[in-house]
């Protein structure tokens, strides 16, 4: 077995699941389990590696995985939805429901399994609402309302969004929804050598809910990181670069303001045929992470954003060019005009990301670039305690400062404690 498999099968084995149909716990934002999810995986296997949520699925019987999700001690969102065809090409047309008959089908959907607490959230279907068709949204308005009118336990709705959605865009098809996660399929989407698009991606979602909160302050929203796992690279010799494309993508999404991870796939789709194992196993390692020992999920939900270490890059690169464009291939029928302009943005090559939680501060440090670049952070020797959480090791001091390097897509996280 590979190191990093014997570590991951170690740490899982320190708290397994238990075998009966209770979730170990109410997922975020209800409760306080990190949401870590892929779709369409195998929840005894992905319980004993970090997932702490199965699914979701697209399995029409969504009763024998919200069974298997039950069996392995995990939470499920729970998808709900009428196939209305809405992208349909002619002379096939969508399916003609008035807001009526589109209650009563949710409504019954809804209450045949509200009673099961194992469901976390809902998701609803079909999948990428266009804002700019007024069929798509009113369903959208009348199953939503639906299903909160229906729920007793009030869980949150999420709907998948297209790629290339802005936050204005997302501001729409929100106002409807508690949970905004749009695919941030890197790779798929274009920006192998741009990975700064994470953060772009995930600061839209949180404009949108901030927007959104400006006039409907009650609903409490959350921002998802959507990343891929639906395609090998193209160039094999790539192969290596997947644990770091992996760790980058994930933490870039959650030091952007991400409240959980939701993989796009864990399926074994034939496109991912040679690299679906190290791909997955990335993921696992992040997953131990967030929600192993570590506990890093909870600094993630629940720090309080600090900047008690002020942090900078003292070689370059300083910046990095978001160039940003649609793709031509990907979500075309379900993309708006405006989604699909042409931009450039230009970022910090390096995000840092402060937390103060549980009596330490937890300084987190991302490259986006594609070259090594040197940071020093303000840290006095006497006071504080630095450890490397990800190596695994104590810090030692020089000049009252911390100094470091990062490697083309590395993350860092020193967790600093007053002596």
């Amino acid at each position: 077995m590979k190191p990093l498999m014997v570590l991951i099968a170690a740490i899982a084995l320190l708290s397994p699941p238990e075998n009966n149909a209770a979730p170990r716990e109410k997922v975020y934002p209800q409760g306080r389990l990190f949401p870590f999810m892929g779709y369409s995986g195998v929840p005894s296997r992905d319980a004993r590696l970090g997932f702490s949520v199965a699914g979701p699925s697209y399995a029409a019987d969504q009763a024998p995985v919200l069974a298997a999700a039950e069996e392995a001690g995990l939470s499920f969102p729970y998808k709900i939805g009428i196939k209305m065809n809405f992208h349909a090409k002619p002379p096939e047309k969508p399916l003609a429901l008035g807001a009526v008959e589109i209650r009563r089908r949710i409504t019954k959907q809804v209450k045949k399994v509200a009673d099961r607490e194992s469901i976390c959230w809902w998701y609803l279907g079909p999948e990428e609402i266009r804002y700019w068709r007024k069929n798509e949204m009113d369903y959208l308005k009348a199953a939503t309302e639906a299903i909160r009118a229906a729920d007793p336990l009030k869980r949150p709705i999420w709907m998948y969004e297209p790629n290339f959605r802005n936050a204005e865009s997302l501001t729409k098809t929100g106002r409807y929804l508690d949970i905004i996660g749009k695919g941030v399929y890197v790779n798929l989407a274009g920006y192998q050598d741009n990975r700064i698009w994470v953060r772009w991606s995930v600061e839209q979602e949180v404009l949108a809910i901030e927007q959104l909160a400006k006039t409907d302050a009650n609903r409490q929203r959350i921002p998802l990181v959507m990343p891929e796992l639906c395609r090998d690279p193209v160039d094999p010799a790539q192969d290596h670069l997947i644990p770091r494309w992996v760790r980058h993508d994930v933490y870039l999404g959650l030091m952007s303001g991400a409240k959980g991870v939701a993989i796009w796939s864990l399926f074994r789709r034939p496109e991912v045929r040679r690299t679906w194992q190290i791909w997955y196993d990335s993921y696992a390692h992040v997953a131990t992470d967030l929600t192993g020992p570590l506990a890093l999920g909870q600094v993630f939900l629940f720090g309080e954003k600090s900047a008690r270490f002020p942090t900078r890059i003292v070689y370059e690169p300083k910046t990095v060019e978001l160039k940003k464009r649609a793709s031509k291939k990907l979500e075309v029928r379900t993309t708006g005009d405006g989604e699909r302009k042409e931009d450039r943005e230009t970022y910090p090559s390096m995000a840092v990301s402060e937390y103060e939680h549980d009596g330490a501060t937890f300084l987190f440090l991302c490259n986006s670039s594609s070259e090594r670049l040197t940071f020093q952070a303000s840290v006095a020797n006497e006071r504080f305690q630095i450890t490397d959480l990800f190596a695994l090791r104590g810090y030692t001091h020089k000049n009252d400062r911390l100094y470091g390097w990062l490697e083309p897509l590395e993350v860092k996280c020193y967790q600093i404690e007053q002596r």
